[in-house]
């Protein structure tokens, strides 16, 4: 029984640390290879990997919570969830795919070393130590830290995607030459990041604007109302602006 004990914990030990060398390896070469493999993925492949990544995030999210409602009212459950041969599997798969499909849509997002994406990838990556040393230890404060860090980590992700969304001053009107006259600035400060100065960047999963095939009605209901990571530009811009960057978009067709 004891030598089973023994064995348990040293596996439980080996996965433990596997977890956190897996995670320095992947973001240290993730780091080194980010100008390369920028814009390697595909635009329609982005999606798909986006809803990947949020259903692991979701999973693992749930695993954490799971983990610490066990360790503050049960931590028989938890040792038996810690023993278990496919729980153990499962957070391991798990966490590679989390770090996995993170890495990838890190190396493709726009601005990859914005500040608020960098604290959440600190939080994150803060959350797995931390939740290792505090269920296996027992320690419900670094548990509880390591959950909070990941729903911090959240909210940053949110926050991040509100900065896209700064409103221009909604008292000016422009007419219609001075809209086209901004239609180029509009356009390099709210779409640049993500399309690139000639439309053809493609990163964040946005389109090749340069061969688009959308239709000038599709192509302005896409910009008020967004789609994917793209924001509803309605909400901040006025209908003339609007216009303008339309027809900057259509300028850079080929």
């Amino acid at each position: 029984m004891l030598t089973k004990v023994l064995v348990q914990d040293k596996i439980l030990h080996y996965n433990d640390s596997y977890y956190s060398t897996l995670l320095l390896l992947l973001f240290s070469q993730a780091t080194q290879d980010h100008k390369k493999m920028l814009n390697a993925i595909p635009s329609g492949a982005y999606t798909g990997l986006l809803h990947t990544h949020k259903l692991v995030v979701l999973l693992f999210v749930i695993i954490y919570v799971v983990k610490l409602a066990f360790l503050l009212f049960s931590e028989t459950n938890l040792d038996k969830m810690r023993a278990s041969k496919p729980a153990r599997i499962f957070e391991m798969v798990l966490s590679v795919l989390f770090l996995i499909t993170g890495i990838a849509m890190w190396t493709n997002v726009a601005d990859p070393f914005n500040t608020l994406f960098l604290i959440k990838i600190v939080a994150v990556f803060a959350s797995i130590p931390l939740a290792v040393i505090g269920f296996k230890k027992k320690k419900k404060i670094l548990a509880i830290l390591s959950v909070v860090l990941l729903f911090a980590a959240y909210g940053l992700a949110e926050v991040k995607k509100k900065q896209s969304l700064q409103p221009q001053n909604e008292e000016m009107v422009y007419t219609e030459g001075e809209a086209s006259v901004y239609g180029k600035e509009l356009y390099l400060q709210y779409c640049k990041a993500c399309h690139g100065e000639d439309g053809a960047a493609q990163r964040s999963g946005a389109k090749n604007l340069q061969t688009s095939t959308l239709s000038d009605q599709e192509t302005k209901m896409q910009i008020m109302e967004g789609k994917g990571l793209m924001p509803a530009y309605k909400k901040v811009l006025n209908e003339k602006e609007i216009d303008a960057i339309f027809n900057h978009v259509k300028s850079i067709r080929k």
